[in-house]
């Protein structure tokens, strides 16, 4: 650590920087919450984290399926041996049982957020620089992904928060003091990732597991004694205990839920909904075929999303969204067409991070690329063949632990920051490896499957700039990047995240409607009838109500079953009745006329 004055100033400028983007990021996710997303849940996911944590707040995860069950049905919450109770780890609602607490659900991600800008400026500094950490820190501030999932009541925002945690605590446990207050803040962060996202708890975990038997066979290679290993083992073991004991959430949760600690409850709602490849993974055989190409898909967003940086505009002359690339956000999922350049830093930094070494680095990525282009032009019925799919998978994982062999036989212990140039790319690179395997990609929401990788990849990103600054062009570098940081927020994160306003349908006009409507103080029991009927068309209301059936409004659907109505009139002999009609994702209050109605046009007829 530097202690002479002519360090101590521009250190203290970079905290008091670090700690604006922390605000700021703060203030950008509320700004999203609140105009774009209207502090709603938008996709069924979020309904279901709403959900669970509500059940939590009264300190209970699973409860008895109301009747009939399905006038009460909501997405991804499973009726099950006459309980009921979503489909999701405990670990995200858990942390919006605090929010929804306060009556602020969405605050958590905004609160998460700004975190995560701290950590990455700490891990950055500590790394490499105080330049590198404050502007990987101002990229995450910006990033349209952390600007859209921030404003949502998704579970990434948390789980980016908890891998860089654990990063973090890792980079100060391995330093060595206080090694095993360390060891036990990475065990509850990789813990609390794998209960909140566990697919991405796995990639995270893997390549620091292998990092951590490098560590340990070095220090028994350099002293012959087992002795010698207290040190550097008794941390590990720390750091595993806490790690797997918060892991036991999960089968603890399912065992509750159906008596099985190993029933996996997402196949509760679609059978098919696991990882892996042949009959029975995704909804029409999940091959090594489609993992290839809906990752390719999703990339090709991702260069874009990461940082907002692409090669064609996304608003029209007359300054709206492009019509095509609307349509592509709402609806598509496969290329997007302008091609992204948020990658263009990633290189040099890995040039500058891996030093005079870079070279085994680049011959190894280049030797992943080249297999991966001759494996795209194999035999169609070879990539469809789940034996190979898995020999592919396994042997994609042995190339990206393949350059721990380089860390082991080289002198990387001298260098921390060549060490952690390559764990922060494992991390990414792990992410998108783990996630061939799953039947389904995302570009809604951004590609948020991805999301955890997000730390490690704008910190390597931010190295080339910070080699920059501290070899005296930070008066270039600094406004250059402010320059184009606050553009890329005005001509590519405002377009792309609103296009997402009132997606699904979700609007606060429909609560509003329902209220103004109220006689007096009594609650309300809106009743929706209709043919086809999708949660859309009433999914506004649908949040509004508890799952204990006791909110101010209730939302029931009359199936048309015999009685079916009689019975939910029954539960609630003092509530007002609201009748919605509904079509698909149309909806209809119908005590007016015109009728009040909100969603998608029902088609004709």
């Amino acid at each position: 650590m530097n202690t002479n004055r002519s360090h101590a100033r521009p250190a203290s400028l970079h905290s008091l920087l670090a700690l604006f983007l922390v605000f700021l990021s703060f203030f950008l996710s509320a700004l999203v919450s609140r105009t774009v997303f209207e502090r709603m849940p938008h996709l069924e996911d979020e309904v279901t984290y709403l959900y669970q944590s509500r059940l939590l707040l009264r300190g209970q995860t699973v409860i008895d399926s109301p009747e009939p069950s399905l006038a009460f049905w909501q997405p991804f919450v499973v009726d099950h041996n006459g309980k009921r109770f979503g489909k999701y780890p405990l670990g995200w609602p858990g942390m919006l049982a605090l929010g929804e607490a306060a009556g602020q659900p969405w605050v958590i991600n905004a609160f998460l957020g700004a975190l995560t800008v701290a950590l990455v400026y700490r891990l950055g500094r500590e790394i490499f620089n105080p330049h590198t950490g404050l502007i990987a820190a101002a990229l995450i501030t910006f990033s349209p992904m952390a600007l859209l999932l921030n404003g949502t009541l998704m579970s990434h925002t948390a789980a980016l928060f908890t891998t860089t945690l654990f990063m973090y605590a890792y980079w100060r446990m391995e330093r060595g003091r206080h090694a095993a207050r360390w060891a036990v803040i990475a065990g509850i962060a990789l813990g609390l990732t794998i209960i909140n996202r566990p697919l991405a708890g796995v990639a995270l975990g893997a390549p620091f597991i292998v990092w951590s038997g490098v560590r340990l066979l070095r220090h028994f290679l350099r002293h012959r004694s087992l002795p010698a290993l207290r040190p550097t083992l008794t941390p590990l073991l720390i750091l595993s205990a806490f790690t797997l004991a918060l892991s036991a959430v999960i089968p603890a949760y399912q065992y509750a839920a159906t008596g099985d600690a190993r029933q996996n409850l997402y196949l509760l709602i679609w059978p098919y909904d696991r990882v892996g490849f042949g009959e029975g993974y995704g909804r029409n055989t999940h091959t090594l075929e489609k993992g290839i190409r809906q990752t390719r898909w999703d990339m090709s967003l991702m260069a874009a999303d990461l940082f907002g940086w692409q090669n064609q505009p996304m608003l029209a002359a007359d300054g709206q969204l492009r019509p095509e690339l609307r349509d592509h956000l709402l609806t598509a999922g496969d290329y997007w067409e302008p091609v992204g350049l948020s990658w263009v830093l990633l290189p040099l930094g890995l040039l500058i991070g891996l030093r005079r070494r870079w070279w085994w680095w680049a011959l190894w990525l280049a030797f992943g690329a080249l297999l991966l282009v001759q494996t795209t032009n194999l035999p169609t019925a070879q990539l469809r063949d789940p034996t190979f799919a898995y020999q592919w998978m396994a042997g994609g994982a042995l190339w990206l632990l393949l350059p721990f062999a380089f860390l082991l036989i080289g002198q990387g212990k001298d260098e921390p920051g060549v060490n952690w140039t390559w764990l922060l790319l494992s991390v990414p690179l792990s992410l998108l490896l783990l996630h061939v395997t799953y039947w389904i990609g995302s570009q809604r929401y951004s590609t948020r499957y991805y999301y955890e990788g997000l730390s490690a990849l704008a910190l390597l990103s931010a190295v080339p700039l910070g080699w920059l600054v501290r070899r005296g062009l930070g008066r270039l570098v600094y406004p250059l990047l402010v320059l184009v940081l606050v553009v890329t927020l005005y001509t590519y994160s405002t377009p792309r995240i609103t296009a997402l306003y009132r997606f699904n349908w979700i609007s606060p006009q429909w609560v509003q409607a329902v209220e103004s409507r109220r006689q007096g103080d009594r609650p309300l029991l809106i009743l929706v009838s209709g043919q086809d009927v999708r949660w859309r068309s009433f999914g506004s209301l649908m949040v509004q109500t508890s799952p204990f059936l006791d909110s101010p409004i209730v939302a029931a659907r009359d199936t048309g079953g015999e009685g079916v109505r009689e019975q939910i009139l029954a539960q609630f002999p003092d509530y007002q009745i609201i009748e919605l009609h509904a079509q698909g994702n149309y909806g209809c209050l119908n005590d007016v006329s015109p009728p009040e109605c909100y969603g998608e046009t029902p088609p004709a007829g």
